[in-house]
């Protein structure tokens, strides 16, 4: 089950980082040190398919895609055991700008 508390470890072409995401109700809220996410994700069978906006609260902290600001990502990840895997491209880009691993650190309550 996607619903939880996730570490978000990423690598893009400008370097790497990591922060947390919280799945719940087809809806995801996390961070890390210079961005917020919030968006919405769907799954069909061990496909994660997420659509993320991306904000800077903290201008001096650079994104690894290299985009000054904010921006939306699309993931798209294969959920193995605890572990998402994936890839995450700009909306409207057909490259990948990043690598994504998640893991899932506690269920949520219920």
């Amino acid at each position: 089950m996607v619903e939880g508390f996730w570490i978000v470890q990423y690598e893009g072409m400008k370097g790497n980082g990591g922060g947390v995401a919280v799945f719940i109700k087809g809806k995801v809220f996390g961070g890390d040190t210079g961005y917020t996410y919030t968006g919405s994700y769907q799954t069909q069978g061990n496909i994660v398919k997420a659509h993320v906006k991306v904000r800077n609260f903290l201008p001096g902290v650079p994104s690894v895609l290299g985009v000054v600001g904010d921006f939306d990502l699309n993931i798209d990840g294969k959920l193995e055991g605890e572990v998402i895997s994936g890839t995450g491209s700009l909306v409207n880009s057909q490259a990948v700008g990043i690598a994504v691993k998640l893991t899932k650190r506690a269920d949520l309550p219920t």
